[in-house]
Order: C-alpha cells, then sequence, then structure tokens
C-alpha cells in the first residue's frame, strides 16, 4: 500500500507540473512527464524484483525448469516497458512512434516465446 500510495502521489505531482509547464515550456513538460514516469518505476522497482523471486521459488518447488520460466518474465518485461514508452509518445503527440514501439514489442515478445512455443509443439508431438 505504501508503494501504491508514493506512485500515486508522484504521478499526481508530476502532472500538476506536466499540466503548469505546457502552456509556456511544452519540452519541460514532456520532460517533467520522462522523469516522473522514471520515479514510478524506481518506486516500484522493489516489487517487481520481489514478484519476480516469488516466481522463481514457485518454479522451483513445483520443479518447473528456469527455462520456461525466464521467456515469461521477459516478457512480461517488454510489455510494461513498451506500453510506458507507448505512452509517452502519445503524451508527445507521436501516435505513429507509439504504434512502432507497440509492434516492435509484440515481435520481441513473440521471439522470446519461441522456446516456449517450441516446446509445446514438441509435448503435442510426443502425444501424437
Amino acid at each position: 500500500m505504501e508503494i501504491v500510495s508514493r506512485a500515486a502521489a508522484c504521478a499526481v505531482i508530476g502532472s500538476i507540473l506536466a499540466l503548469l509547464l505546457r502552456k509556456h515550456t511544452p519540452e519541460l513538460s514532456l520532460t517533467t512527464t520522462l522523469i516522473t514516469g522514471m520515479v514510478i518505476v524506481w518506486i516500484s522497482s522493489s516489487v517487481c524484483i520481489r514478484i519476480a523471486e516469488s516466481l522463481r521459488d514457485v518454479a522451483h518447488r513445483s520443479g518447473v525448469e528456469a527455462v520456461y520460466l525466464a521467456p515469461v518474465l521477459k516478457c512480461i518485461g517488454i510489455g510494461m516497458v513498451s506500453h510506458m514508452a507507448a505512452q509517452i509518445c502519445r503524451d508527445a503527440g507521436q501516435g505513429s512512434a507509439a504504434s512502432a514501439v507497440e509492434l516492435c514489442a509484440g515481435l520481441c515478445a513473440l521471439y522470446t516465446a519461441l522456446p516456449l512455443i517450441e516446446s509445446l509443439l514438441a509435448v503435442v508431438e510426443r502425444l501424437l
């Protein structure tokens, strides 16, 4: 709860500051938005580390190999980073760049998940 409160406070303060700056200096407004986003990511990084550790622990206890867990974590990271980048592009009025980031992220996530897909197909092949 404390982390969410910090992130929310940072977001509100950063948004108000960006709105005030937008009228006079749009460049500083975008910079404020970027810095606010980075601070919120930094605030939430401790939660991300705990989630990754918990997932590794669950995978270890259940006997799932790390080979299967790593692509899932990477895909989650790709999604989160690309979502934030796309939103920043949209805030800057660059919808095309946001769409390009999302397309690139989708392709990278698919490429990252290929070992899982190959393993799944191998299991299906053995069952047939």
